[in-house]
């Protein structure tokens, strides 16, 4: 996929995380959090590469494991929350419900990423605009979820890329996370660059329909 990710270093015993403002400030239970960081660290010991066709134990479907079907399943497992398909239906689909906010900008243009992890929370989903030539509207290419920040203070999200430098290479994975990263680019038929990917909102699935509205406080 994009250059949205670098790789990631693991403890011995497993992770330490800190939760954005903490799991006292958490949208998520600290137990869904908990869920949530081992159902992603389960899976990318799955070895599962992206888009690879995959059917979870127990579970009646083979799936294919590109981004947003990666989010669905983990969304699904760890909430209970069902998702539409496609990663521009899923942002359509909560941005209806009024829970989709846009990432704050600094006066250069560029994402304030100091802001943007304070606002998150565990569970969040990271959404890409044209991350290639993507034939959508709105131009939502890639989804991943955030998982909060290590004792480190490294912002953590997980997903399905095509970036070979997550925890376990590559794929369905962990990976840390800069918003400002290069993100991919969609390119016409001369392969001149019409539009770059960019991260352009996050979306809280667990929240109350108008959350956005609100102005995220909850």
């Amino acid at each position: 996929m994009d250059g949205i990710v670098t790789k990631m270093k693991t403890v011995a015993l497993g992770w330490a995380w800190l939760v954005g403002g903490a799991l006292n400030q958490a949208a998520v239970s600290p137990e869904q959090h908990q869920k949530l960081v081992e159902t992603c660290r389960w899976l990318s010991q799955q070895d599962l590469a992206y888009g690879q066709s995959w059917q979870p134990p127990g579970h009646p479907y083979v799936i294919t494991m590109d981004c947003s079907n990666t989010v669905r399943y983990i969304v699904w497992k760890v909430f209970g929350l069902n998702l539409p398909r496609t990663a521009s239906d899923q942002y359509v689909f909560l941005r209806q419900r009024g829970k989709v906010r846009e990432v704050p900008m600094q006066s250069d243009g560029r994402i304030d990423p100091q802001k943007l992890v304070a606002e998150m929370r565990s569970g969040d989903l990271l959404f890409w605009e044209w991350t290639y030539n993507v034939p959508r509207d709105p131009p939502i290419s890639h989804v991943m979820i955030y998982l909060g920040r290590k004792k480190d203070g490294q912002a953590m999200v997980a997903g399905s890329s095509q970036r070979l430098d997550g925890e376990r290479g590559g794929g369905v994975d962990v990976y840390t996370f800069d918003p400002n990263a290069p993100s991919g680019n969609a390119r016409n038929f001369f392969r001149f660059i019409t539009h770059r990917g960019r991260l352009v909102a996050y979306a809280r699935p667990v929240a109350r329909p108008g959350w956005a509205e609100r102005g995220g406080l909850e």
